[in-house]
């Protein structure tokens, strides 16, 4: 029975890990996708360094990073030219691997569960 709930505890854990998920993809100059479709956005700087905006905005030729600190909006100077990557996230994917990963984990735990390593079949028969 302990070797079940830690199962249990760990596809749990799991779970929880992956709906925080998002996926990006990378856009090219001059931007205007991350701008059209007003999604947040992550601009990646040398070193691994990543800043994570809700939006960017084209100003006087100048890219801002839009986000919200404690309930004001703060518009953030991007260094595009120190800029390794400016990534838009991708909806669509993200929305996918949050739910496509779990419904297979759930399939194998299932499946998993119903077979019964020394012979015996404990699936429920009509």
């Amino acid at each position: 029975m302990k070797r079940h709930l830690k199962v249990l505890a760990r596809f749990l854990a799991l779970l929880i890990l992956i709906q925080g998920c998002s996926i990006y993809k990378q856009v090219s100059p001059p931007y205007e996708e991350a701008m059209k479709h007003n999604a947040r956005v992550r601009v990646k700087y040398p070193h691994h360094q990543a800043v994570k905006f809700n939006s960017i905005e084209v100003i006087e030729d100048n890219i801002y990073g839009v986000k919200k600190v404690s309930g004001k909006t703060v518009k953030t100077l991007v260094n595009v030219e120190k800029a390794k990557k400016i990534q838009v996230k991708d909806k669509t994917a993200s929305i996918i691997v949050s739910i496509a990963i779990p419904v297979v984990l759930i399939g194998v735990l299932i499946a998993g569960f119903s077979v019964d390593p020394f012979g015996k079949d404990y699936t429920y028969r009509y």
